[in-house]
């Protein structure tokens, strides 16, 4: 393409746009529309996670990554919670499941109570709230995405 090589990434969870030169009209397009996707992403994830406290929805949000040196445009949909290791745990064990194995539980305090440790069993069944909307979306961002570039340089993304 006009001596410009792109390169899509995709994993289950982000798309990314590489090239070796990227013009500020083609980067500017590509951020307009990978922006547009990843709010519709954020949407899909959100529609999809299960609430009980509305915790999850909240620590989820939608990034788009605009790197000049690097040349990619990059739209993510990410659960966030550095600050409490439990809660991030359980927001894996949601997303990916998990084996039903025995795992020790430390003892705690709740409110004036305390509770003394404990075993548990798991199995909770993976909900792919944040796997499965972007894995259903990916051909959808492929094609707008080589919309865009055929729109800018007249010539469109091989597979």
């Amino acid at each position: 393409m006009n001596g410009i090589d792109v390169r899509i990434d995709s994993t289950t969870n982000q798309l990314r746009v590489r090239f070796d030169q990227l013009p500020d009209k083609l980067r500017k397009r590509f951020e307009q529309t990978i922006r547009g996707l990843t709010n519709e992403l954020l949407h899909k994830v959100q529609a999809r996670e299960p609430v009980r406290t509305g915790l999850l929805r909240r620590q989820t949000h939608a990034y788009v990554d605009v790197n000049k040196v690097k040349n990619f445009v990059r739209g993510r949909v990410r659960v966030l919670n550095a600050h409490n290791k439990n809660v991030a745990a359980a927001f894996g064990a949601l997303e990916y499941g998990s084996t039903g194995k025995r795992f020790p539980v430390q003892a705690y305090t709740r409110g004036r109570t305390s509770v003394r440790a404990y075993t548990r069993r798991g199995g909770i069944k993976a909900h792919r709230f944040l796997r499965g909307p972007a894995a259903t979306m990916i051909p959808k961002a492929r094609l707008e995405l080589q919309r865009v570039l055929q729109e800018v340089t007249g010539d469109a993304l091989k597979d």
